[in-house]
C-alpha cells in the first residue's frame, strides 16, 4: 500500500490517432499500441465512441452551414458567432453516427475539411466542395473571448481519488476516460501488487487509523483476487481514497462552471485541493482571464 498526492497534467496532443489512443489506454492502464491507428480503428469497430469525443476539431463555417447545424441540436457540435463570422467545434461522434445511419446531410461538409488520414475512416465518402475550413491552434487562440470560451477545448489528466472523480463526472457537458476498476487488477505486478491511495488531507493526524483500515482492505482485496475472484467483483472492497486516473475534455466555458462550483468554500476539501491549482494553471495559460 502506498500514498500519492493529487496532481494534474494537460494533454496537448494534436494528432487524432495519438490522442485517442492515449485517452483510451488510460481506462485500462496499459502501454500504447505500436500502431495507434489500428487500435483506434478497432475502437471505432466496437462503437466505443466515448473515447472519440476527446479530439475536438474547430472550423470556420458559412452562415448557411451554421443555420443547418443549429437545427441538429447535437450536444457534440458547439456553435459560436462573432458579427458575420461563424464557428463550429465538433468531435467525430456525430459524424460517425450520421454516417452509419446514411443520414449525413450538412455533416458531410465537416467531413470534407478533416485531415486526410482521418477522412479515411469514412471509407466510401465522396469529397465535395466546401467553404468551411479547420482552424489552427494559433487561430483559435486569437478568437474573441465570446467565441474562444465555446470552441477552445482543453484535455486534462487528473490523478485523484474515487470520491473526487464521482463529483467531477457530475459535470455533464464534458467527456471523460477513467481508470477502470473492472479491468485493472491491482494484485498484479504491473500495479506492484498493492493499492495506491490518495493521501488524506488529515493523514498525519490520523495516520494509524488510515493505515490500519486501508491495509486490511488491500490484504482482503488481494486475497479475493488470489481466490480467482474477478477484479470487477473484488472492487466491492475498494475505498473512495483509491487513486484513479481520469481524463476530462471540455471547453473553457464548462471549465468556468466547474471551477465556480468546485473551488468554492462550500465544496469538499479534497476537490478544492486539486481544482484550485488547476484553475490557477488555466489562468497562467491564458485559458481563463483572472477575475
Amino acid at each position: 500500500m502506498r500514498y500519492v498526492k493529487q496532481s494534474f497534467e494537460e494533454i496537448s496532443i494534436d494528432d487524432f490517432y495519438c490522442k485517442i489512443a492515449l485517452v483510451a489506454h488510460n481506462c485500462y492502464q496499459v502501454n500504447k499500441d505500436k500502431n495507434q491507428k489500428i487500435f483506434v480503428n478497432r475502437l471505432l469497430g466496437f462503437k466505443h465512441y466515448a473515447m472519440i469525443e476527446h479530439k475536438v476539431f474547430v472550423a470556420k463555417i458559412d452562415s448557411n452551414t451554421y443555420r443547418q447545424l443549429i437545427d441538429l441540436y447535437n450536444r457534440f457540435i458547439v456553435l459560436a458567432t462573432n458579427n458575420d463570422d461563424f464557428y463550429c467545434a465538433f468531435s467525430l461522434r456525430p459524424l460517425l453516427e450520421a454516417y452509419e445511419s446514411n443520414n449525413l446531410g450538412i455533416l458531410a461538409d465537416l467531413i470534407n475539411i478533416l485531415p486526410s488520414d482521418v477522412q479515411e475512416i469514412f471509407a466510401d465518402f465522396h469529397m465535395g466542395k466546401t467553404t468551411s475550413r479547420l482552424l489552427s491552434a494559433e487561430e483559435i487562440d486569437r478568437l474573441p473571448r465570446t467565441v474562444y470560451d465555446k470552441v477552445k477545448y482543453v484535455t486534462i489528466k487528473l490523478i485523484t481519488d474515487r470520491g473526487v472523480s464521482h463529483e467531477l463526472v457530475r459535470h455533464r457537458i464534458a467527456s471523460y476516460a477513467q481508470e477502470s476498476t473492472r479491468y485493472c487488477n491491482y494484485a498484479k505486478d504491473k500495479f506492484s501488487n498493492e493499492l495506491t491511495l490518495i493521501e488524506p488531507l488529515d493523514y498525519q493526524e490520523n495516520k494509524a487509523v488510515y493505515d490500519c483500515v486501508f491495509g486490511q482492505i488491500e490484504q482482503k482485496y488481494i486475497e479475493l483476487v488470489n481466490r480467482n475472484v474477478a477484479p470487477e467483483m473484488a472492487r466491492a472492497l475498494l475505498p473512495n481514497k483509491l487513486k484513479t486516473s481520469i481524463i476530462i475534455t471540455a471547453n473553457v466555458q464548462e471549465y468556468k462552471n466547474i471551477f465556480a462550483l468546485r473551488c468554492d468554500q462550500r465544496a469538499h476539501p479534497d476537490i478544492r485541493d486539486i481544482m484550485i491549482p488547476l484553475r490557477d494553471y488555466f489562468v497562467a495559460k491564458n485559458y481563463l482571464v483572472k477575475a
